[in-house]
């Protein structure tokens, strides 16, 4: 029994120094990794200055990083063009390179770039894009060209909507249509960044629409709103900004703030530079025709609902009467959405007379939709995260409807609208009713 007791005493002893020891190499560790973190943010600090373009990052299939390559022109740069403090983070970066390597860890490699392989390195990041040099685009009253087919953004769920864009823009997309409701912009930015840093696609080649929320209306807080649009989308200025419903919450016989501040605040955003374009979605003609009383700045776009089962030929040619060009969200029937409405009615993805005409052209019904709203006189918001279905809905470029099938499309008897204004209806207004809201007596 001693000789146990004696052995557990040893025992304990020995697990004891054997934790303090792994507890001691544990801090030793954090401690290096701190600094090497402290390293790296100085040395990234010290060399930005010489940074000559983008850093190129490379994926995988699931949009994680698999490296990066960057970017500096050291040509005529001396030791004196370092500070100090600059030299000595230098020459331990080197030691920690130094000892890394002896202990056979991965190091990272410095090329030198020459105009033979720069060009070779850039081709490798070109390949990844589809470059559609006939996208129809319509030019909008600000002189801007807006592409007629954009990938719409709305319902994705987090974490999706970066790699749909990824793979949107390198399929040939250069039309994205957010909204500050989505709460994904950041996402969007995050997909922006990586596409502009390859080099292919650039900032002025993509044309960015959000919206404003209902909450945003007033004079004070459209800029700021704006403002955070922009830091998420990590750009400097959207290409189109649209009022998203006409309603800011209040209850009460109007709107309030009423449109007409709202509007005037979008204006300003134009003048500043921060805005190319602005417009309004889910609006009546008879609203439409209140901004146009007052606007200085032209009401270049109305983003509404439009497919076969909800036409709206009659907006429509109120539109081009006024010049103002239409997108149509929901191309394809919003199917995903009649649990949020509690809708029960037919489906348009569902109908025979699609599936027979896309059955008969060799296209899927998806195509055959997106092919009817560009030959119905609209841009295009197809939503998909599937990297496929957005391959498949820019397909529809190069050929048409038969005029017998567009008829088919364009004379259905089904009218219905899919995404309803439901929930901005209140007993006490500003609207009571579908009629009022939409103006349907108008």
């Amino acid at each position: 029994r001693r000789a146990r007791r004696e052995r557990g005493r040893e025992a304990r002893a020995h697990g004891l120094t054997r934790r303090v020891c792994v507890r001691a190499s544990e801090r030793a560790t954090m401690a290096d990794g701190a600094r090497l973190a402290e390293l790296s943010q100085q040395l990234n600090a010290c060399m930005a200055r010489f940074k000559s373009r983008e850093d190129h990052v490379s994926r995988d299939e699931n949009g994680r990083e698999r490296g990066r390559v960057k970017f500096f022109d050291l040509r005529g740069v001396s030791e004196d063009k370092f500070s100090a403090k600059e030299r000595e983070g230098i020459a331990e970066a080197m030691q920690v390179l130094k000892e890394r390597k002896q202990k056979g860890q991965a190091l990272p490699r410095i090329v030198k770039l020459t105009p033979q392989n720069m060009e070779r390195f850039l081709e490798a990041g070109r390949r990844k894009y589809t470059v559609i040099e006939n996208m129809p685009t319509a030019t909008l009253k600000s002189g801007e060209a807006m592409p007629l087919i954009g990938l719409g953004t709305w319902k994705s769920k987090a974490g999706q909507i970066k790699d749909a864009t990824l793979h949107a823009l390198r399929a040939g997309y250069r039309h994205i249509d957010c909204a500050e409701y989505y709460a994904n912009e950041h996402e969007i930015g995050q997909a922006l960044q990586i596409v502009f840093a390859e080099g292919v696609v650039k900032r002025e080649d993509v044309f960015l629409t959000s919206k404003l929320w209902n909450n945003h209306h007033s004079k004070q807080s459209v800029k700021p709103a704006v403002e955070k649009i922009l830091k998420d989308l990590k750009v400097q200025y959207l290409d189109l900004l649209l009022i998203h419903w006409p309603v800011t919450g209040n209850v009460g016989p109007t709107v309030q703030p009423s449109i007409r501040e709202t509007w005037q605040a979008m204006e300003e955003l134009v003048s500043e530079g921060l805005v190319r374009s602005i417009g309004v979605s889910n609006f009546s003609s008879k609203k439409i025709d209140d901004i146009l009383s007052y606007a200085k700045v032209p009401l270049s776009v109305l983003q509404v609902e439009v497919h076969p089962y909800w036409r709206q030929d009659g907006l429509l040619k109120y539109c081009r009467s006024k010049g103002i060009h239409v997108t149509a969200f929901s191309p394809l029937g919003s199917p995903d959405s009649s649990t949020m409405f509690q809708r029960s009615g037919p489906k348009l993805m569902d109908d025979p007379a699609l599936g027979a005409i896309a059955s008969r052209l060799q296209k899927s019904p998806a195509q055959c939709l997106i092919r009817w709203g560009l030959q119905h006189g609209t841009s295009i918001l197809p939503k998909s995260v599937n990297e496929g279905r957005i391959r498949s809905n820019l397909d529809v470029i190069d050929w048409e409807l038969p005029g017998a099938d567009f008829e088919t499309l364009s004379s259905m008897a089904t009218q219905e609208r899919m995404v309803s204004a439901k929930f901005w209806l209140n007993p006490r207004g500003p609207y009571r009713t579908h009629q009022e809201f939409w103006d349907e007596d108008h």
